[in-house]
C-alpha cells in the first residue's frame, strides 16, 4: 500500500506541475544594456511565448498568430515599444529605434535601442507591456554595464521608476 501511495503522489505531482506550467506565467523580462562597444544603450525584451498567444488574441484580433504571422509579431513589437518608455533623469524624453522582433524557442523577443550621452547618472523607465491587460502582470527590468546590475520590478500600477548609475 506505500509503494501504490508513493507512486499516486508522485503522478499527482507531476500532473499538477504540468498543468501549473502549460499556464501564463504573467512575466516578462527585460534588459537594458550599455553596450561600450557600440557606445549604443540595446534594450532586450523576452516574453513567454505562451503569454504573447493570449495577449494578441485579446489586445488585437481573436484569430490572431504570433507564432506564423508577421504582422502578428509587428503588432505585438510595436505594442511592446509604445509600453516601454525612457526617460532622462531631468524627464527628457530618450526616443529608442525600433531593432526587431523574434520567435527563439519558448520565448518572444522585442529589440530596441538609442544612443545615451555616457554622462547619463541614471534613467528613468516605465514598462506597462501587458500590465493593462493583466494587473498581476510583472515587467522585471536588468539595467547592466554601469557598474553593479539593478534590477526594477514593474507591477500592479507602477508608473516610472528610477535607476541611478
Amino acid at each position: 500500500m506505500t509503494n501504490y501511495l508513493k507512486t499516486f503522489i508522485i503522478t499527482l505531482a507531476l500532473l499538477l506541475s504540468a498543468v501549473v506550467f502549460a499556464h501564463q506565467q504573467k512575466a516578462a523580462e527585460t534588459t537594458v544594456l550599455f553596450n561600450k562597444n557600440s557606445g549604443q544603450l540595446e534594450i532586450m525584451h523576452r516574453f513567454y511565448l505562451h503569454d504573447t498567444e493570449h495577449a494578441v488574441q485579446s489586445l488585437f484580433d481573436k484569430k490572431a498568430d504570433i507564432l506564423n504571422s508577421k504582422a502578428t509579431q509587428q503588432q505585438f513589437a510595436d505594442y511592446v515599444a509604445k509600453h516601454f518608455q525612457l526617460k532622462a533623469l531631468n524627464d527628457q524624453s530618450v526616443e529608442l529605434t525600433n531593432v526587431g522582433f523574434e520567435v527563439e524557442g519558448k520565448f518572444f523577443w522585442v529589440y530596441q535601442e538609442t544612443t545615451l550621452p555616457q554622462q547619463a547618472q541614471g534613467l528613468k523607465m516605465y514598462n506597462g507591456s501587458l500590465r493593462d491587460l493583466w494587473p498581476a502582470q510583472i515587467n522585471m527590468v536588468n539595467v547592466e554595464g554601469k557598474g553593479k546590475v539593478r534590477t526594477l520590478y514593474f507591477s500592479s500600477n507602477d508608473k516610472w521608476l528610477v535607476t541611478k548609475f
